[in-house]
C-alpha cells in the first residue's frame, strides 16, 4: 500500500541495503529522525520503515530501510522477507552501507549483491556507503579510494553525511533528463501533476502557457511528452 501511495507521488526512492550490522537503521534515523530499530542482531529489521528526506538542493525523497543481508540467505527467507526487500527493487538509487572495519568487506559487498540480483534489484544503481569511519578510519579512507564513488561516514557521529547526502543528489541528477515544457493556462491540473512528478527549477508565464524547466525521470517525460518542447539530456 506504501508502494504504491509513493509511486502516485513521484518522489525519487533511495533504499538503504547492506550486510547486516552495517548500520543501516542508524543512517536512516540521523537523516531522518525516523527512530528506527537499531539492534546489533540477525533481522532486527524485519518490516520497511520510509521516510521523506529533503536533499541539500531542496529535493525531497523517499528513503527507506531493509533487512540486512547474510551470506546465502536462505531462498525461503528471501521469500518471507520479498516485500521487505522489494523496496530494492523498486528504488531508483540503492545506498549500500558497509561496516568499514569488518573484516571481509569485499564478501560482505558480494553477499548483498548476490541478494540483490535474485530479488530483481541488481540493476539498480549503488552508491556505496562505508560505515563506522570513527572505528575504522583508516579502512575507511582506503575504501574509498578503491571504489570509485564512494564515501565514508560515520552514522553514530554524522561525521561524512552531508557528503553522503550531496552525492546522493548527484547521482539521483544524473538518473533525470532536464526538459522544458509549455503548460497551457487552463491545465491547472497537469502544472500541479508535473511539479509532483519532478524538480521544477524554472517557472515563468509565457507564449501560450506557463513555460516550466525541470528534471524529470524518464517516466514522467513519457507521460508529458507532449508538453515538451526541448530536451537538454542528462
Amino acid at each position: 500500500t506504501q508502494r504504491k501511495a509513493q509511486r502516485r507521488g513521484q518522489l525519487a526512492k533511495v533504499a538503504i541495503v547492506g550486510y547486516t550490522n552495517a548500520g543501516k537503521s542508524t543512517l536512516l534515523n540521523r537523516l531522518t529522525d525516523a527512530g528506527a530499530l537499531v539492534e546489533d542482531r540477525l533481522f532486527a529489521t524485519l518490516d520497511a520503515t520510509t521516510r521523506r528526506l529533503v536533499l541539500p538542493g531542496g529535493e525531497p525523497v523517499l528513503v527507506t530501510d531493509t533487512v540486512g543481508f547474510i551470506r546465502k540467505l536462505p531462498h525461503q527467507l528471501v521469500q518471507a522477507f520479498k516485500s521487505t526487500l522489494d523496496v530494492a527493487a523498486d528504488a531508483d538509487l540503492l545506498v549500500h552501507v558497509i561496516d568499514a572495519g569488518a573484516p571481509d568487506v569485499p564478501g560482505n559487498i558480494l553477499a548483498v549483491r548476490e541478494v540483490l540480483a535474485e530479488i530483481g534489484a541488481g540493476d539498480v544503481p549503488q552508491l556505496l556507503a562505508f560505515n563506522k569511519s570513527d572505528l575504522a578510519p583508516a579502512a575507511a579512507a582506503r575504501l574509498v579510494e578503491r571504489y570509485e564513488g564512494a564515501v565514508a561516514l560515520s552514522a553514530v557521529t554524522g561525521d561524512g553525511v552531508d557528503l553522503l547526502l550531496a552525492t546522493i543528489a548527484d547521482r539521483l541528477r544524473s538518473l533525470t533528463t532536464v526538459v522544458e515544457m509549455v503548460i497551457p493556462y487552463e491545465r491547472g491540473d497537469l502544472l500541479a501533476a508535473v511539479h509532483r512528478a519532478g524538480e521544477v527549477l524554472h517557472e515563468a508565464p509565457g507564449e501560450g502557457g506557463m513555460h516550466i524547466r525541470g528534471r524529470f525521470d524518464d517516466a514522467a517525460v513519457g507521460r508529458f511528452s507532449e508538453l515538451v518542447v526541448s530536451s537538454s539530456g542528462r
